[in-house]
């Protein structure tokens, strides 16, 4: 009896360390990936991405020693519309959706309506939207048809992290702001709502990278390339991934394409991680100074 419990023992101790290796080894091969496609691009790209005088340089159609300020304005440009819009519609949802309306089949449908537009591919938003704001209402290709795409493309994601950073924050916050003789709404807004500040904060930081790295939307709605800065949001402008992919599959005309799209691949990538890193610092420092702890 007590041979066959050391032997069932030793069986359940080598499949645990079986396990463990396998886990690890799928662990290792990730990393390994991500660690191989960064440094790839950053090879390319890393030393005309932190030459001033390509990120601030005028973008060049036919000739080579071209810049991509342009394209760094668009990109910001549309991420700062796209979150003036969505931050404030995904933020009231979750606000309704967590304090005021009731459990019931409704609301499931709207979280079940959310989770699966968030798994919608970006081309099918960027369709949509050149069908819809281009050439429907007229927007034409401008920075806030692709501003109202990357809204709705973006809507699922902010509302649902909102939500649960909303209804993380314990009961007993609202109970006693209430037993203080607060409204249902005083108590969401002074009570509520800044405890769930850092995970809003993260979940909207992390969609403006998003919104940066966009691609397949853009194309079909905000355009490709432009020459000048463009400062009216019902102007044509060039975000970096759309122009990466016009460099790539049209920019052959200028002689030295591939130099531009790897440094602009490149810089891309660095603002993407530091936006996920400012993610983590703010909601860090956040809850830092309202007393929590990691």
């Amino acid at each position: 009896m007590a041979r066959r419990y050391r032997g069932r023992r030793s069986a359940q101790a080598l499949v645990d360390r079986l396990a463990t290796v396998v886990i690890w080894s799928f662990a290792l091969l990730a990393l390994l990936v991500v660690v191989t496609v960064i440094g790839i691009i950053l090879w390319n790209g890393l030393g005309a991405a932190l030459s001033p005088s390509f990120v601030f340089g005028k973008p060049q159609a036919m000739w080579e020693g071209g810049g991509i300020w342009p394209m760094v304005v668009s990109s910001f440009y549309l991420a700062a519309l796209t979150l003036a819009l969505v931050i404030p519609l995904g933020v009231g949802a979750a606000v309704y959706m967590s304090e005021f309306a009731r459990e019931g089949r409704l609301v499931r449908l709207v979280r079940f309506g959310a989770d699966s537009l968030s798994a919608v591919p970006s081309v099918v938003f960027g369709i949509f939207g050149m069908v819809v704001f281009v050439i429907y209402l007229g927007l034409g290709y401008s920075l806030l048809a692709g501003a109202l795409t990357l809204t709705l493309l973006n809507l699922p994601t902010v509302m649902r992290s909102a939500e649960e950073a909303i209804r993380a924050v314990p009961r007993s916050y609202r109970e006693a702001a209430l037993a203080m003789g607060c409204t249902r709404w005083e108590t969401v807004r002074k009570a509520v709502l800044p405890v769930a500040v850092p995970g809003i904060t993260t979940g909207a930081i992390l969609s403006a990278g998003r919104i940066v790295g966009e691609s397949a939307a853009v194309i079909y709605t905000v355009g490709l390339f432009v020459r000048k800065v463009p400062w009216s949001p019902f102007r044509p402008a060039a975000p970096m991934a759309a122009n990466i992919w016009h460099m790539y599959t049209e920019g052959a005309l200028v002689p030295d394409w591939f130099r531009v799209a790897s440094g602009e691949a490149a810089f891309l990538l660095l603002t993407v991680l530091a936006l996920n890193l400012a993610a983590r610092m703010t909601a860090r420092t956040v809850r830092k100074r309202m007393g929590y702890r990691d």
